[in-house]
């Protein structure tokens, strides 16, 4: 049976140019069209599956000699009436917006680079933020446009035909003995069910997952927290994923493999993980030794540990993984904006911390006297 390649538009006032770039990342795994802003048709907007909108349009004379309200001034404006039409007159598929720009900076204010693409991405209407430098995009945008098929068209009006599409949208299997953990985990994190049972949009469930679950620790896990909670450093973590040894299979089979899986890289379920240790462990989750021994006899070889024990993972100052695990003694927590508050904490080594004044303004109120004195 033969599928239709999902569709991707791209609106630029370099199409020319764009459309042979476009083609060489993109290759054959979508169908892309790029187009002038003054030549969009309504047609073009209707069979998009991923809507790509520049953020800079200098190159386009004719929008000048319309009034004002005809006049979107940037990508971003131009991209809500758009999104306002696909609504209005397309039914049964959805369609995703996302912002394509070469001047990030410009717009990303005082967001770090590593944050901007999402935390811009949900102030701004889109569903995301692809910089035209970055090499990972093509996957991205493929991977994208897959799961607005994946959507249903509409969704259910009831609460628990709601949940049963979270959960397969997931792919979560309810059979798993993990089932019901790794569901509790997903509920915390405040998936959108009830919203979306309300007449919401499906889109509300791409953004939950892109906005505030994959960019940060939560019923997700990339892999400096996977290695955290082994006990592991994430060299020998990628050394037993990349084999074939017990554990290997293991980890694989609580990998996420659900819709978007790979957008940001691979990601594990965190119940899942939790449940395994616990039972490598023999339950008795403070005896390092205990983990360690049964670890190393599931990889077949020796596996580099972490001293630590609890073990947290630290960030840096852009808020991502250094590959540093502390104590929670050496440590403290921090309060980012936008790290939502059903995330595991983010944490810091003290003395980084307590040199940074920006960094001193995102500490934990608990843990602020660790930090500063009491004459300060």
């Amino acid at each position: 049976m033969k599928i239709e390649k999902p569709s991707i538009l791209v609106i630029d006032d370099e199409s020319s140019e764009l459309l042979f770039q476009l083609g060489l990342g993109l290759a054959d795994r979508v169908t892309a069209n790029v187009i002038h802003p003054r030549d969009i048709e309504m047609s073009d907007l209707e069979s998009a599956d991923l809507v790509l909108v520049d953020y800079r349009l200098d190159s386009w004379p004719e929008r000048d000699e319309q009034p004002v309200s005809l006049s979107p001034a940037t990508g971003s404006a131009l991209s809500v009436m758009l999104r306002e039409q696909v609504d209005r007159t397309r039914e049964g598929r959805l369609t995703a917006f996302a912002l394509h720009t070469g001047r990030l900076q410009e717009i990303q204010g005082r967001f770090s680079s590593a944050t901007a693409q999402h935390v811009l991405a949900r102030l701004n209407n889109f569903e995301w933020v692809f910089p035209k430098n970055e090499r990972g995009r093509y996957k991205q945008m493929v991977l994208l446009a897959v799961a607005m098929r994946e959507l249903p068209s509409k969704w259910p009006e009831d609460t628990d035909g709601s949940a049963s599409m979270v959960r397969q949208l997931l792919a979560m299997d309810e059979n798993d003995e993990t089932f019901e953990r790794c569901w509790r985990d997903v509920r915390e994190c405040r998936a959108p069910v009830h919203e979306l049972t309300a007449g919401g949009h499906g889109i509300l469930f791409i953004r939950w997952l892109l906005h505030q679950v994959m960019p940060y620790p939560s019923f997700l896990w990339s892999e400096h927290w996977v290695a955290a909670r082994l006990r592991i450093s994430v060299g020998a973590l990628r050394e037993v994923l990349a084999g074939n040894s017990n554990l290997a299979r293991t980890l694989e089979s609580k990998r996420y493999s659900g819709i978007l899986a790979g957008f940001l890289g691979d990601r594990w379920w965190r119940g899942a993980l939790e449940d395994y240790v616990w039972e490598l462990a023999g339950g008795h989750g403070a005896e390092d030794h205990r983990l360690r021994e049964a670890l190393t006899a599931c990889a077949g070889m020796d596996l580099e540990p972490i001293d630590s024990n609890p073990a947290v993972v630290c960030v840096d100052r852009e808020l991502q993984p250094t590959g540093q695990f502390l104590s929670p003694m050496t440590a403290v927590t921090l309060r980012p904006d936008h790290w939502p508050p059903f995330a595991d904490s983010a944490w810091m080594d003290v003395e980084t911390v307590r040199d940074d004044p920006y960094l001193l303004s995102m500490v934990d109120p608990l843990d602020r006297h660790r930090v500063v004195s009491d004459d300060e």
